[in-house]
């Protein structure tokens, strides 16, 4: 159950389909508008927002954004503005409707997005089936993601698609996810037996191909935590980027970047953006 409610907080899905409470927080309905001036974007979910990780920032509500989200590193590492409209529990749906309300304009120098996971509920249904030796693990990964990872794919290149659009000379990035599950084996901090813990490898492998294949498809650069963060998942101890089942607390939350881990995603979309 506690690994249940850990990943609730990135995956809560769309306000209009379910109800809100502080541990499964939506997307916002109406995010904050920015002119045509508006140097940096930032669109994401909860990998982007930064939740648990303190201090908060003062306007982030039931989105949680951090303070010290990789979205604000970032932004301090090019000396740039940023509006940050990345919130807990968005999927690609939400972030749609986010950059429908204006939030890119025309004279964005540079738009980040940070989606996928939470598509047809996949992370917290991907935990529902990996926990608790029901042996329904390695059947979901096999069946069901397959076809949530086509549609992420086909939504997240119309979403980047309409943000090359509607600001025509902005570096757009998709940025995917850090790794949680170590590349063989398990451990205590992740509380995933060995055989389900490579049936979750290969799902995070899978959202990770899927999100580059969008990428490719909408023409935009794509960064991937994935390989960079091996050595760095969430068995890697002080070396984790993600936490486990057990986070330090203001560090994040289960199974979420922590503060490593927002500066090591920082520091690889700085690398992207200023090639």
């Amino acid at each position: 159950m506690v690994l249940l409610v850990a990943l609730s907080a990135c995956t809560s899905g769309s306000a209009a389909d379910e109800q809100t409470s502080p541990a499964t927080p939506s997307a916002p309905t109406s995010p904050p508008s920015s002119d045509d001036d508006s140097t940096y974007v930032a669109l994401g979910d909860s990998y982007t927002a930064g939740p648990g990780i303190e201090p908060q920032q003062p306007d982030a509500g039931l989105c949680q954004r951090s303070a010290q989200n990789w979205p604000t590193l970032l932004a301090a590492t090019l000396e740039v503005d940023v509006t940050d409209v990345s919130c807990s529990g968005a999927t690609t749906a939400d972030l749609a409707s986010t950059e429908a309300s204006g939030v890119v304009g025309a004279g964005t120098d540079i738009v980040t997005v940070g989606a996928g996971g939470n598509d047809g509920g996949l992370f917290l249904s991907l935990i529902r089936a990996c926990t608790g030796g029901t042996d329904a693990c390695g059947p979901f990964v096999d069946q069901q993601t397959p076809p949530i990872l086509e549609q992420t794919t086909t939504d997240l290149a119309a979403l980047l698609g309409k943000v090359r659009s509607d600001a025509p000379r902005a570096t757009v990035v998709l940025v995917g996810y850090p790794r949680i599950m170590p590349e063989t084996g398990t451990c205590s901090a992740v509380g995933i037996d060995a055989a389900d813990a490579a049936s979750v490898l290969t799902a995070e492998k899978a959202l990770d191909d899927a999100l580059a294949t969008a990428a490719d498809q909408a023409d935009v650069t794509y960064v991937s935590p994935l390989q960079p963060s091996t050595g760095h998942d969430a068995c890697a101890g002080a070396d984790a980027w993600t936490n486990g089942t057990s986070p330090d607390a203001g560090d994040g939350i289960f199974f979420h970047p922590n503060r490593k881990g927002m500066s090591a995603v920082a520091a690889l979309v700085a690398a992207a953006v200023d090639r």
